[in-house]
């Protein structure tokens, strides 16, 4: 009986730092998420930019020239509309805020997709307006 008894305190021991270790990870863990998900950085837009980049010219059969001139406009326009997605995370999130933000997104799109068009040549162009319809969610605005 004497030898359970010292197996059982030392259980209780090994479960009871566990669960301190435990609730330390999960502490850790909800205080560095809400930074991670509180905004879309200019890093993380830059990425998604390159990301854009590297499939467009893939597609599309980019010169290097037409590559030098759509990069700096998708790099514009991903950080762009991750600011005004990064202003309605910090809204109310009203049904107003939430047009704007669509309507904001929505003119940033079509700022940057005419300006791209020019660039392209007319069999390039169609392949793009293709491509845009694969990318609609960049214009969703986020829920939370």
């Amino acid at each position: 009986m004497n030898r359970i008894n010292q197996a059982w305190e030392s259980c209780a021991v090994l479960v009871g730092e566990t669960m301190i270790f435990g609730k330390v990870t999960l502490a850790m863990c909800l205080l560095t998420a809400p930074a991670v998900w509180a905004q879309f950085s200019r890093d993380d837009m830059m990425r998604l930019a390159t990301d854009r980049l590297e499939r467009a010219t893939k597609s599309l059969n980019l010169s290097p020239d037409q590559i030098a001139a759509i990069r700096p406009l998708f790099q514009s326009k991903y950080v762009d509309m991750g600011q005004v997605k990064d202003v309605y995370r910090a809204s109310a999130k009203s049904g107003v805020s939430k047009k704007n933000a669509q309507n904001s997104l929505k003119t940033i799109h079509d700022k940057y997709d005419a300006q791209i068009s020019t660039i392209l040549n007319p069999e390039q162009a169609k392949t793009w307006k293709r491509i845009q319809k694969d990318w609609e969610d960049d214009l969703i605005v986020p829920k939370s």
